[in-house]
Order: C-alpha cells, then structure tokens, then sequence
C-alpha cells in the first residue's frame, strides 16, 4: 500500500521511487521476481544488486512514465501459487488463529450466549399465554440477529490485508469467502446451543428432543445469515460508523416488516417486498410452526370461550389465521440457508470488485 519507498544501504540510497518502478529495475538488473513474492520484501533481500541513486532527483520522473510494466507481471496474476482447495485450508487455518488471538471477542460472545438465554428463560418462565409466547419468538430473533454484528471490526480489518495481498495474486477472493465462512460454522453452532439449552427448557416449549434441535437449528441459521450478512456489509462499507449504521438500519427494517407487528396482507404493495426479504419472517414462522404443527401443537387449546370448556382457538387454527402450513417447517429452513448462501455470494462480488479496482 505504499506508493514511495526509499532503499538504503551502508548508507547510501540504492532506491528513491515507486514499487512498479523498482521492479523495473530489478528486472533490468537480471532479477526475475518470483510469483507471488512482494516486490518491496524481494528487493530488500538483493539490495546490494541496486547501484546507487546518483541522478533519481532528475531522472525520477521521466523514468518511471517511460518504464513499461515487466510481462512478468500480468503472467503472475494470471495463476496461483496453490489450488483453490488449499487455498480454503491455509486461509482457514489463518483464520482460526485470528480467532485464538482475540479470545476476548470470541469468548464474550459465548458467555453472553448462555446469560441471556438464562434471563430471558427466566422473564418468560413456563409461559402458556399465546401472546407471550410470540413476544419470545419475536424478542428472541431480535436479540439472536442483533448480537451477529460483533464480527463487523474483525472482517473490516481483515479487508485491508485482502485486498493487499490479492493484489500480487497471493490467492484469490473466492477462496477467502469461503475459507471465511467455513471458519464461522462450527463457532456460531456452539453459541447456537448454549444459547438454546437454556432459553427453551425455561420457557417451557414442546416436551420434545425433535423439537428442541429444530429449534437449535433454527437458531443456528439465524446466526449464520447475520454473519453473513455483517460480511456483506462490511465489503460494501468504507468504514465502521457507516457499516455499523447500515447494519442497525437494516435490521430495524426487517423487523417492521416481519409480520409481527404488521400482517402481510396489511403491509402496502410498495413495500411488500420488504416483507419477503425479511430476516426475521422465515425463522418467526419456523418457530410458530414448530410449536403449534404437529399432532401436539396442532391440538393445543390456546383460548377457550367464556365460561370455559369449549376451545375456540387451536394450534391448528392458529397455523391457518396465520397463513401458515406444516410444510413451512423446511421450506422456512430452505429461504434461510439461501439467505446465508446470496449475501455470501454478494460478499464476493464486492470484495472482488473492491481488489479488481485495486489491481488496476
């Protein structure tokens, strides 16, 4: 990322100019730059082939216009040192220690996990109440999405040295995006249980080992597609205060337009979109279906009528009023792991733009 650089050596100036004009010279002098090797690293290693500067104060200028690009060059970029498969593993690998080397971020996220899935059991402990039930969903995924947004610092940060390094073709973009999203996996999974552990048994949903690893999995997506999307973001963002406040938009908007607050058939056509582009539809009526489907849920008593006795509201009829079936049980799961897939891919396209426009 430097566009001038001075070499000196035994105290005398052996370079005062630009990289591509260094390495002119070192392809001048004989030297054939290996791929994948920094020009300004290379050169310290053979500085005594450099004579010294005499006459660069003067010559500087014209020098650097008139001196073409060595063919190497262009012929460096084209390949790669390794394949794309061990790309993904040596990144992978660099990732995970970036991870051990901030255990403070990493560790907060776990122990935040497990406190807020304790207290927000404990709020809505053993609740029947229909209402109360959906504030859980809601409030739950609110907290599940916005707590994501932690990883926002990290891949900003990480940028920078991509587009760095893919700039003399160390690796290529792809292999990053995926290498990136493969390390967060495993990591948001465990937070994705110890938060789950705790929060459903206290609330006291379905009795069910099946339905509590549904409920686990849907979770897991929920923290997948905010990473993801936090990824995308901070491709597009030039900075931290406006990724952060893209984020925080975002996610407001995708709550308005969830369902919860408005139904969809309430929601004006304009903006109905925002609707089904929504990152919490699909995991609020994941968990709606998961609770009142079934036989079980299906036949739950949600209200009864004055005097009691007679049950005027089901799960099965809650399912109906809300316009949702048992098959949106994995079609929900399907919309989720394409969310994570697009903003994945979307990461992509901007960051290769980002270190295209650099190489050029």
């Amino acid at each position: 990322m430097l566009d001038r650089v001075v070499l000196l050596a035994d105290g005398v100036v052996r370079h005062h100019g630009s990289l591509p004009f260094l390495e002119a010279r070192l392809a001048a002098s004989g030297h054939s730059i290996p791929a994948h090797v920094n020009i300004l690293e290379y050169a310290m290693e053979t500085i005594d082939t450099l004579k010294p500067d005499v006459v660069i104060a003067t010559a500087l200028t014209y020098q650097e216009v008139a001196a073409p690009m060595p063919a190497s060059s262009s012929a460096r970029r084209a390949g790669y040192a390794n394949s794309a498969a061990a790309e993904v593993c040596i990144l992978s690998g660099r990732f995970v220690k970036t991870v051990l080397r901030t255990p403070q971020l990493f560790a907060a996220r776990m122990v935040q996990s497990a406190v807020v899935g304790v207290f927000l059991g404990t709020i809505f402990l053993g609740t029947t109440d229909l209402q109360s039930r959906l504030g859980f969903f809601a409030f739950n995924l609110t907290f599940v999405l916005s707590s994501t947004t932690e990883g926002l610092p990290v891949f900003l940060q990480e940028r920078r040295i991509l587009e760095r390094e893919t700039s003399r073709g160390a690796y290529r973009v792809s292999s990053y995006v995926a290498s990136n999203a493969a390390v967060f996996l495993p990591f948001l999974l465990a937070a994705a249980i110890i938060y789950a552990t705790p929060v459903y048994w206290l609330v006291g949903l379905a009795r069910e080992p099946a339905s509590f690893a549904y409920f686990a999995l849907v979770i897991w997506l929920v923290m997948l597609t905010a990473n993801s999307f936090t990824a995308c973001l901070s491709a597009l963002a030039p900075n931290y205060i406006v990724g952060n406040s893209l984020i925080a938009g975002f996610i407001g908007c995708f709550f308005l337009f969830s369902g919860y607050f408005v139904a969809s058939k309430d929601i004006p056509q304009y903006w109905v979109f925002m609707h089904y582009i929504s990152l919490f539809k699909y995991p609020f009526e994941a968990l709606v279906v998961n609770e009142y489907g079934g036989a079980r849920g299906g036949q739950e008593c949600l209200a009864e009528a004055p005097g009691g006795g007679l049950c005027v509201l089901d799960g099965t009829m809650l399912l109906r009023q809300q316009g949702m079936r048992e098959s949106m049980r994995w079609s929900n799961l399907g919309v989720m792991l394409g969310f994570v897939v697009c903003y994945r891919v979307l990461c992509f396209v901007f960051l290769w733009y980002r270190c295209h426009r650099m190489r050029r």
